[in-house]
């Protein structure tokens, strides 16, 4: 049975979210963001990413801190922990603690060990808090606390929160105002415009070796009514019309198809 790669020359299924920085979509949101990333590294400050489910937040943010030097940075990756308890457990972990250490003051005596380990090692330490919208108030409240250092002179550690755009409402209520005020950096992927949505679909296809002219102009502009703009909708709309297109022997995605793909995935 002839593949999608053999049907359209492609050299992998497109689309994909394994990409390296170079390899990334670059439009202005991006560059904002990266900015901020690079802000809050060098600064050893604490930001917040918020915005709709599918926008790129973590592909972007993972992208770019893959990308700095391993000899100089170490990255701690945290996600999708519902109990504040499991995610500091696991973060403990990470930093060869033993349970006993963090069962009580569990945010100073892990304060500590960045601190022990970042002086010892001479590796600067960014922590990345992913699913952020999940965690409960104390255990912001202990990630703030990990940004404190020399009575608030100094940090040992970058910390970046990834969730979704609701966090950016609860944490104006006054229990999070501390919080708040720590988060020095913000940012916000909002979406593809028309244009950039082309621009985005002709990227992802050349990534694979595909030349121009796939997707025709009214199925670019019917992927875009359909996703929003929004990129993770975007993949998987413009997947399955290539899967449809193939079953259909077509060697072009057209409007007409692309909204029939829409309507049968229930995507809008």
């Amino acid at each position: 049975m002839t593949t999608l790669h053999e049907y359209f020359g492609f050299k992998k299924t497109p689309f994909g979210k394994d990409l390296v920085r170079q390899q990334l979509f670059m439009y202005p949101q991006v560059r904002e963001m990266e900015e901020v990333l690079r802000l809050t590294v060098s600064d050893h400050s604490m930001s917040l990413g918020a915005s709709r489910a599918g926008c790129g937040k973590t592909t972007v943010t993972r992208a770019y801190l893959e990308d700095l030097p391993r000899s100089q940075y170490r990255i701690i990756y945290l996600g999708q922990d519902r109990k504040g308890t499991s995610l500091l457990a696991r973060l403990a972990d990470e930093l060869g603690m033993r349970p006993e250490e963090i069962r009580c003051h569990r945010s100073l005596h892990i304060s500590k060990a960045i601190e022990r380990q970042v002086l010892a090692g001479g590796k600067e330490l960014v922590l990345v808090v992913d699913e952020a919208h999940l965690l409960d108030r104390s255990t912001l409240e202990d990630l703030r606390m990990l940004s404190n250092s020399k009575m608030d002179s100094l940090s040992m550690v970058s910390i970046i929160l990834l969730g979704q755009i609701w966090l950016r409402d609860r944490l104006k209520y006054r229990e999070y105002e501390a919080l708040n005020q720590r988060l020095r950096l913000r940012y916000s992927l909002e979406g593809l415009s028309e244009v950039e949505t082309g621009q985005y679909v002709q990227h992802h296809l050349k990534l694979v070796g595909c030349s121009a002219g796939l997707f025709t102009e009214d199925a670019v502009k019917q992927v875009f009514i359909a996703s929003g703009g929004i990129p993770r909708p975007i993949n998987n709309l413009c997947v399955a019309s290539l899967l449809k297109a193939m079953l259909s022997k077509k060697k072009t995605v057209d409007g007409a198809l692309v909204k029939r793909v829409a309507k049968e995935q229930e995507i809008n």
